[in-house]
Parts: structure tokens; sequence; C-alpha cells
């Protein structure tokens, strides 16, 4: 059933109005007023839509996770074994909707946990697809795989927060390396 125009119209200046001060302050707390005064409505609207900033952005995750299995699909991820660029395109097309957004949720604390969501999807995703063509131990697989992805995963937010002076296809190309070779292929450099 399609939702009333005019809710979505008031969902979407909400939502619009707490990202635009989430842009702009970097404190975790942001207050049903603040968003109510940008979004050019009633406290008592915000919660006809809502019951919290945090329930605001609960929904925001969640359609964000749905947006990256989709877009993980899109680029056959799940069709492959695991592919670096694949992750990263898939990754890319995600932030690129609003990439000032995804740059300074990288930067805040508080949001570490959207990037641990991320990082279990891969590795859960991962994890299934090669449980029957590998002949290791489950927990020996889980573990090696939270190393694997912990690792692309960090790697990728040094990149989105600009730590790296590095294009996506060096950071792709970097870490495909490092994946396939582990450090032998550094010693060998030496």
């Amino acid at each position: 059933m399609a939702q009333d125009r005019r809710i979505t119209k008031t969902k979407t200046a909400i939502r619009e109005a707490y990202f635009s001060i989430l842009k702009e302050n970097s404190s975790a707390k942001i207050t049903v007023t603040e968003i109510a005064n940008r979004a050019n409505i009633d406290r008592k609207t915000f919660y006809l839509h809502y019951d919290s900033p945090e329930a605001l952005m609960e929904e925001f995750y969640k359609n964000l996770v749905n947006d990256f299995l989709l877009i993980l699909e899109k680029n056959d991820f799940f069709d492959r074994s695991f592919d670096v660029l694949s992750l990263f395109q898939s990754l890319n097309a995600l932030v690129q909707r609003d990439i000032d957004l995804y740059r300074h949720i990288a930067k805040m604390p508080s949001y570490a946990f959207f990037w641990e969501e991320i990082k279990d999807i891969v590795k859960s995703v991962a994890i299934e697809a090669m449980s029957d063509g590998v002949n290791i131990p489950r927990d020996e697989l889980e573990l090696s795989a939270e190393f694997y992805f912990a690792g692309l995963i960090a790697a990728y937010l040094k990149w989105l927060r600009n730590e790296v002076n590095l294009t996506e296809t060096e950071v792709v190309n970097i870490l495909g390396t490092a994946s396939f070779y582990g450090f032998h292929k550094l010693l060998q450099k030496k």
C-alpha cells in the first residue's frame, strides 16, 4: 500500500533536517527540538512519525542495509569468490549518494556501530558463500573472516576519512594484493 504523499513529504523533511544538523555538528546528541525547528514542523509532528532521533537513525540504517545488500547483489558479490573490487564498488555506490554525510559519519566514534554492521553483513555473506567450498571448522572460518573483513572495512574507513592520500583504485589494488598474498608480498619488496 502506498504511503500518503504528505506523510512521505514530512518524513523526508525530518530526515533531511536531521542529517543537515548531523553534518554541521560533531555532537552525537541531536534533539527533537533541533530537528523540528530545522524541518519547520512542530515537535508533535515529529512524534507522529518517530519515537526519537534514535528511531530515525534506526530506520535510516535498516534502509541502508537493505540498499547495501541490493548493491552487493547488483555487483555480483554473492555469485563469485570474494572480490575486494566488488566490495569497494558496492560501498562506494552506497556512500556516493551523500559522500559528505558518510565522511562525517566515518569520523564520529558514536557511529562506529554502523560500520560494524556493514562489516558483519559482508562477513556473514562471505562465510555462507564459502562454507561449502572450504574444509575447515566453522569457528576457524568465522575467525579468519572476522580478521579479513575487519581489516578491509578499517582500511576503507581510513580512505573515506581522507587519512590516506590514495585513489580508490590504488586502495583496491593494495588491499587486493594484501588479501591474496598477506605480508609476504610486502616483505619481498625489501
